[in-house]
């Protein structure tokens, strides 16, 4: 029996991930996070946690709220993780989500980067099995409206009957989306794969490019109709329209 722990079980990442994992045989599935369990405070829940868990999915994350909130989301809960897994030499696989924005100077991007170079170091010195997963902008079914996604945004606008609007600047914006059925899949694949290097990096993103703007027109269109097109990603869109 393989025992998975997932920390952001119930975001929107998270769900999707355990959905998936959850067709597969002979593993048994554990969550933890940072509400209800408390991941910013060290205890004896993440110790058990950490200790029954042969890999851990570490999704559970703070996309916007205040300075310390944001900072803790990313970096004080890879540190508690990172900290309790040394303290009790488990040798549990880590897979961390980590994000483009990591490239960014946003605060969010920066602790997201900091949070990369703590596990890295921390597979270094531990000669510990880490996998690093820095993620395109997701969308797909369950996406927060103005918190995950502008794709999330613009499908509940428009579902809702409310007035979509597109800042001047963002409009020529291109942006790279992927489906979060194609994340999960990365995802599930990495837990069952042996790695021969202790720590791997990937940055997973897309052939999906497309400017703002017509993003926002494209889904406005599914109002109306259905897309004749049978190009996935338009059908991924028109599936997650529908949603809301």
């Amino acid at each position: 029996m393989l025992k998975i722990g997932i920390t952001g079980g119930k975001g929107f990442i998270g769900k999707h991930l355990a959905a998936a994992l959850k067709e597969k045989k002979g593993i048994k599935i554990s969550y933890f996070d940072l509400p209800e369990n408390n991941l910013l405070t060290p205890g004896v829940s993440l110790k058990k946690f950490v200790k029954n868990n042969d890999v851990i999915i570490h999704a559970a994350a703070v996309n916007r709220g205040t300075n310390t909130e944001v900072i803790a989301g990313s970096v004080v809960a890879v540190y508690n993780l990172v900290e309790e897994i040394e303290k009790n030499k488990s040798r549990a696989k880590f897979i961390f989500l980590s994000s483009i924005q990591a490239e960014t100077e946003t605060l969010y991007g920066k602790s997201k980067k900091l949070a990369e170079i703590i596990l890295e170091d921390f597979s270094r010195r531990n000669k510990a099995p880490v996998s690093i997963f820095q993620l395109t902008n997701v969308f797909g079914e369950g996406g927060r409206p103005f918190y995950n996604s502008a794709v999330a945004t613009f499908c509940h606008q428009v579902a809702k009957g409310q007035k979509l609007t597109v800042h001047p600047q963002s409009r020529n914006k291109k942006i790279n989306l992927i489906y979060i059925g194609e994340v999960a899949d990365t995802i599930v694949k990495e837990v069952f794969t042996k790695r021969t290097q202790k720590f791997y990096f990937k940055k997973v993103i897309s052939k999906n490019e497309i400017k703002v703007g017509d993003l926002a027109k494209l889904i406005e269109s599914f109002k109306h109709e259905k897309p004749k097109s049978k190009n996935k990603f338009n059908q991924d869109l028109y599936k997650t329209y529908l949603s809301y």
